[in-house]
């Protein structure tokens, strides 16, 4: 499979945290990253991608030979995952045109070498944007074991096997049938639980086309006003999604990119959401991309600073607040 010039298979999938939830499968020593797909034949395949010469490899298990169209729709799905399709050349072009002025001792730009050296930026995503929807709703307000104990839990609980018996992620209408009680007492989604059944039943019923906004070509301002109208999506929770979209005109700040930037930039205070938009302004439409290079440089380092070892994460960050934006991890 081809990949863009640069392209650094391990700094998309470690992005940000989607690879470290269920179905996701990262092996980082082996470079390979693995999930169940689920076609539109209905059928559901394990696909694997790892490093080749020249590019990426795919490797697909299915219950009989796939077809030569569930093998190129399998191989699309991952390309949309991986991103591999976004055009970042005018991001690229900025940071690279900034990065000459940071050099010269401006302001408060933040230093994007890491990133312009292995073509950052590609952040990996759901096949779905409907899984997308469901996992940010799920990062609100808690910690990231937190999160991944709920994601674990709503795959076990709905998930259709893979011939490999990983389980997918579950399809909108699996989950619309399920009473508010089952996300409240399987899935232990707490105050989520009314607002992950209104989502399932709205894409279900075909009411909320979640689909049509990956390529939507809606000003960025009424996306995310469209994502803002979503059932317990504040700005945090809308911002991220469209980020996932590739959106990045928004910072989606959130308690743990305002400490990190905080730390990385020496201040005594956790920065305001206007000193943030004046930081990241002169990146335009790119603002929210440079500010997440920015916060995520040092998980790219010798030693990675996330994500926590999983024993301790229970005692991590985990998020106190009632606004349904907030989120509390990566």
């Amino acid at each position: 499979m081809r990949v863009p010039d640069p392209f650094d298979l391990d700094v998309t999938v470690r992005s940000h945290g989607w690879y470290d939830l269920a179905p996701w499968r990262y092996d980082g020593a082996r470079r390979t990253l693995a999930r169940p797909l689920r076609l539109a034949t209905g059928r559901v395949v394990a696909a694997e991608v790892t490093e080749a010469p020249g590019g990426l490899a795919v490797r697909l298990l299915a219950a009989g030979r796939p077809s030569a169209a569930e093998a190129a729709e399998a191989r699309a799905q991952l390309r949309e995952c991986l991103a591999l399709d976004d055009d970042l050349s005018p991001f690229h072009a900025t940071a690279a045109a900034l990065e000459r002025r940071r050099a010269g001792g401006e302001g408060r730009l933040p230093d994007l070498r890491w990133a312009l050296a292995r073509g950052a930026g590609r952040l990996l995503r759901s096949p779905t944007v409907w899984e997308d929807a469901v996992k940010t709703l799920l990062t609100t307000n808690c910690s990231w074991a937190l999160t991944r104990a709920m994601v674990a839990r709503l795959c076990e609980a709905a998930g259709e096997p893979g011939p490999d018996g990983a389980l997918a992620f579950p399809a909108p209408a699996a989950l619309a049938r399920r009473t508010e009680r089952f996300f409240r007492e399987v899935v232990r989604a707490g105050y989520r639980a009314p607002f992950l059944r209104a989502l399932a039943r709205e894409v279900a019923a075909g009411r909320l086309d979640l689909e049509g906004l990956r390529r939507s070509a809606l000003p960025a301002g009424e996306l995310r006003s469209r994502l803002l109208a979503l059932d317990g999506f504040g700005p945090y929770a809308a911002e991220h999604l469209a980020r996932l979209l590739g959106r990045h005109d928004f910072l989606a700040l959130d308690s743990w990119t305002r400490d990190t930037l905080r730390r990385r930039r020496g201040l005594r205070r956790l920065p305001t959401e206007g000193a943030a938009r004046r930081w990241y302004a002169p990146y335009g439409p790119h603002a929210g991309l440079a500010m997440w290079l920015e916060v995520t440089a040092d998980w790219f380092d010798e030693t990675p600073a996330w994500p926590p070892p999983r024993a301790d994460a229970a005692a991590g960050r985990a998020g106190r607040g009632k606004d349904p934006g907030q989120e509390e991890s990566p």
